[in-house]
């Protein structure tokens, strides 16, 4: 057992805070992948394997579809609607074997379903998995009642996000009083109680500034992507602010147990909300356990190269050869044994063959591969050896670090639609985020609303298995353009009320807008969202942070003898007069501000990043 007087060694302090193992597919993991450190570029998806991810999320949308697909009548009505030739999209919305092994996935994936009540979706490279019944009813309505004071306040209290034209309602939200590099105070040793959390306010060692706790080391590394590529980390990738997770135990039973304060959330004041919220990390866990084991292909569809051959002529479609007419000499007896295209090379006419040629051609369109069930990939040569993620078995001893937020989006008559949020991915690299999972507890007078996800696309595998100078076939098939950039919409997971989805921090996600479903009265959506710290890779937390807010501590201070009896003026005269630490709510908002614009620069950069190659088909 640790000492627990030992001085402490995490990154940031005790370590650089830029010290990052390295990680890459096809072996037992020193830690989770994540979007910036890692890059993540897929291999790329198919349109037509992307309309079987979006039939398969559709289809477990709908209530009883464990049962349903296995009722050859129902699956019937659905093949009907589902194989129709759509002339958008110049092909069958599935084809006959696509929607086949659709349903074969379905009744695998209806198995776990029953045994533990979750579905994973758009799962190929990563996987967002959801469920509706992981939480009961009666839990809901315990979060409801619990947040109720958090929103009971004064209207001058409220707390509204920044930009957000009074329409999020920040309740509990992390990037109010996070770790302030060269501001904050750590305990070297030993822990910050839970229950007495606000006593500890002011004690420790003040954290150095940002710079002075890296070693760069991480800055000069190339490191393997997730699919064997090379890619340079972004040299700004960390912060000068970190939110803080809060300590969750593991009780003798299995249960989760909060064993630090929350930030923003005082333990006392809302010790039934720390109850609640406990049994969402319970109900999250088997949830991030299916995501975080999902780091390898599972390809429905492949493409092992593309050239000419992915093009044919309908039947009866000919091309007219120029005649003497249009000043050429008719051709002989040994020519009309050509074809066409050869006919064209031979006599000059090339380009205006090809013209024709694409103009009247028809791609051949891949099917999927036989199905496997899920079980049996697992069997697959360079996956085995790999075991599932079993956080609560694994961390049994050492807990886990979740950061929490509550927060709701009201919209009004006069303020009727919300335009959604940009596509992000969660936290910089100081909190080492490696999973989310978001729980839409209460809606109200909202139309169904949505959660969005895209990944970028390594454009070297897609190009190295092109013929050169042949890669229309390829646009086509991956739905990409020539010096497009390397991103791909993976579709959206509807949020509706009760839902519970997790997801790993691999993937850029936003939120869809929504509006008033009557936009003559008003509505709400209200969610909880919990972050999961890598537990390979923990970092500080408000068991070594002692609360930073000064309201947390002038109450504590107000129970001392001696200001106990001054008047509140005075008293309040005496708290505001103290300088530097710990933080006012005013220079809270402050620092709120300029951790948003540095997330917004991480944010930028990552894109730049992850998104900056184009598909050059150029000769290679």
């Amino acid at each position: 057992m640790a000492d627990p007087q030992a001085r402490i060694t995490l990154p940031g302090f005790g370590l650089p805070v830029d010290a990052l193992s390295t990680w890459a597919p096809g072996y037992n993991k020193k830690r989770f992948p994540h979007a910036i450190s890692d890059y993540f570029a897929t291999d790329g998806l198919t349109v037509r394997e992307r309309r079987m991810l979006d039939f398969i999320n559709k289809i477990t949308d709908k209530p009883g579809w464990d049962s349903k697909v296995f009722d050859d009548e129902i699956v019937s009505k659905w093949r009907t609607e589902a194989c129709r030739h759509d002339e958008s999209l110049k092909d069958e919305y599935l084809s006959q074997d696509m929607f086949n092994y659709c349903i074969s996935e379905l009744q695998d994936k209806a198995s776990l379903h029953r045994e533990k009540g979750l579905v994973a979706v758009m799962d190929a490279d990563a996987t967002v998995v959801k469920s509706d019944s992981a939480v009961s009813d009666d839990l809901r309505q315990s979060l409801i009642r619990a947040v109720h004071p958090l929103e009971d306040v004064p209207d001058r209290l409220k707390d509204w996000h920044p930009g957000s034209r009074n329409q999020v309602l920040d309740l509990v939200h992390p990037s109010l009083f996070p770790l302030v590099f060269g501001r904050s105070r750590v305990l070297p040793s030993g822990r910050v109680p839970l229950k007495d959390c606000a006593k500890f306010t002011g004690m420790g060692e003040t954290m150095q500034e940002l710079k002075k706790c890296m070693d760069g080391s991480f800055h000069a590394m190339y490191s393997q992507n997730a699919w064997g590529g090379y890619q340079k980390h972004s040299q700004k990738a960390w912060g000068g602010y970190q939110w803080l997770p809060a300590q969750v135990a593991f009780a003798p039973d299995g249960q989760p147990r909060i064993t630090s304060y929350i930030n923003n959330l005082h333990p006392q004041a809302h010790a039934d909300l720390y109850a609640v919220l406990e049994k969402f990390v319970d109900r999250s866990i088997p949830l991030w356990n299916e995501c975080l084991s999902w780091f390898h292909d599972r390809r429905r569809i492949k493409i092992d190269g593309t050239s000419n051959e992915d093009w044919f002529l309908p039947e009866g479609v000919k091309w007219s050869r120029p005649t003497s007419e249009d000043g050429y000499q008719e051709e002989d007896s040994d020519e009309e044994e050509m074809d066409d295209e050869q006919w064209a090379q031979e006599h000059g006419f090339e380009d205006e063959y090809e013209e024709w040629f694409e103009e009247h051609r028809i791609l051949k369109q891949k099917e999927p591969s036989p199905f496997v069930p899920f079980s049996e990939t697992l069997q697959r040569p360079h996956l085995q050896g790999i075991s599932r993620v079993d956080l609560r078995s694994t961390y049994k001893d050492s807990g886990l670090q979740v950061i929490f937020k509550l927060a709701n989006i009201h919209l009004t008559p006069e303020n009727p639609e919300y335009n959604g949020s940009k596509w992000h991915i969660e936290g910089a690299l100081n909190e080492h985020i490696c999973a989310t999972a978001i729980y839409y507890y209460d809606s109200d007078n909202i139309e169904p609303s949505y959660l969005a996800f895209q990944q970028s696309v390594s454009p070297d595998e897609i190009v190295s298995n092109t013929t050169q100078s042949e890669w229309s076939s390829a646009c086509a098939y991956y739905g990409i353009e020539y010096e497009g950039t390397n991103v791909q919409s993976l579709g959206q997971v509807a949020t509706p009320q009760g839902r519970l989805l997790a997801f790993p921090n691999v993937m850029q996600h936003r939120v869809s807008s929504f509006r008033l479903a009557d936009p003559t009265k008003p509505g709400h959506r209200k969610i909880l969202a919990m972050f999961l710290v890598d537990p390979h890779t923990p970092v500080l937390s408000t068991a070594n942070v002692p609360p930073q807010r000064r309201d947390w501590w002038a109450a504590e201070v107000r129970k001392v003898e001696r200001f106990a009896a001054l008047p509140e003026e005075l008293f309040d005269a005496i708290i505001e007069g103290v300088d530097d630490f710990p933080f006012s709510w005013d220079e809270a908002e402050l620092i709120r501000e300029r951790l948003m614009k540095e997330r917004m620069r991480i944010q930028s950069e990552a894109e730049d990043a992850m998104y900056s190659e184009r598909f050059n088909f150029c000769e290679h």
